[in-house]
């Protein structure tokens, strides 16, 4: 018999799983304005230069022009390199095949608790 609050629970992590996603929407958008409102800015100040009568060296054009760039967006944008199977999320993930069992610092907490258990 399914319990009562099942319902309930579902909601929940529906209404936080949403939550977290339109937080981080959120937060990418505030990142993206800031941008945007950077590389006007500084092409702004690009355009003052060349309008005004001292010459802008070439340095200092390459840097204006590098800092105005647009975004490269990478994995660490929220973009998952892997997808991530409910399986795994309730399961765990298999460990690979030819991989050790424990790395050498799982290794040494098991050292360190071994002490402590043969004290």
């Amino acid at each position: 018999m399914p319990s009562p609050y099942l319902p309930h629970a579902i909601y929940s992590v529906a209404i936080i799983t949403l939550s977290i996603h339109l937080v981080n929407q959120r937060k990418l958008a505030i990142d993206e304005r800031a941008h945007v409102a950077a590389q006007t800015s500084i092409l702004e100040s690009i355009r003052e230069q060349l309008q005004s009568d001292k010459p802008l060296s070439n340095e200092e054009l390459v840097r204006l022009k590098r800092l105005a760039r647009p975004i490269e967006h990478n994995a660490a944008d929220g973009v998952p390199e892997k997808t991530i199977m409910w399986r795994e999320i309730f399961l765990g993930r298999k460990k690979a095949e030819g991989t050790p069992e424990m790395n050498k610092w799982e290794k040494k907490d098991m050292e360190i608790m071994q002490k402590d258990i043969s004290k």
